[in-house]
């Protein structure tokens, strides 16, 4: 199961403009459930420090789950027992194109309107926004704690690690609008909402891998074949 990208972008926006904010440095789980036509998803998200993340996204439809994990300045894609190692998939995918990683894509940055309005989710209070993104309009609920802040960093960073894997550059549509700094996602719509928040002691298991990384030469000449299928 992958995020879709614009859910992606709304949980990193207000940790991309926290870069002077104090960041909190006990262990922080937070869990936000995902509301879709196809059925509900969760994602936990384990942060412990810029080194340790763990992602967890589980479909309920499915009943599947994959998760990230950061650990150092790596990044991999778990699924059961099988692991990816995702800097050496993004070098992989970029060897059978241009030969170099493709630079993300700029759009313009998103503008948040505040509303005057406030809203309590999982015990934070926050500020309701709204903002237009390919031209629908959303509305947002950002607040501010230290802990979550923390938690969504962790997504930046895992971000930052696989931008040779996206179309575009999170950083760039968010960090212009100051009027959001230190502020983290509550909701998104009625499709992304904080259930919960703890900072209880996380297991170092957590941030284990399962097994080796797998190599990626098998998969590679899987993925050229299909795209000279393709034609490309």
């Amino acid at each position: 199961m992958i995020m879709k990208q614009g859910v992606y972008l709304c949980l990193v926006a207000a940790a991309i403009m926290m870069s002077g904010a104090q960041v909190a440095f006990a262990d922080v789980t937070v869990v936000y459930k995902m509301t879709a036509r196809d059925g509900n998803a969760t994602q936990t998200i384990r942060y412990a420090d810029k080194q340790h993340v763990r992602v967890d996204m589980a479909s309920d439809s499915t009943k599947r789950e994959m998760s990230m994990l950061k650990l150092d300045d790596k990044v991999y894609s778990i699924t059961g027992k099988v692991v990816q190692d995702m800097g050496q998939l993004a070098d992989m995918m970029a060897a059978m194109g241009k030969g170099a990683k493709a630079k993300p894509s700029e759009r313009a940055p998103i503008k948040y309107e505040d509303t005057g309005k406030t809203e309590t989710i999982a015990g934070i209070k926050g500020k309701v926004y709204r903002f237009v993104e390919n031209g629908k309009h959303h509305e947002v609920v950002l607040g501010e704690d230290k802990d979550l802040q923390a938690a969504v960093l962790g997504i930046v960073e895992i971000g930052k690690s696989s931008l040779g894997m996206m179309s575009e550059d999170p950083t760039n549509r968010f960090q212009q609008d100051a009027s959001i700094k230190s502020m983290a996602l509550l909701r998104m719509d009625e499709v992304v909402r904080l259930q919960s928040m703890n900072k209880d002691p996380i297991q170092n298991s957590v941030f284990e891998l399962p097994s080796k990384p797998q190599q990626p030469s098998g998969m590679g000449v899987l993925m050229q074949n299909i795209m000279k299928s393709r034609g490309k």
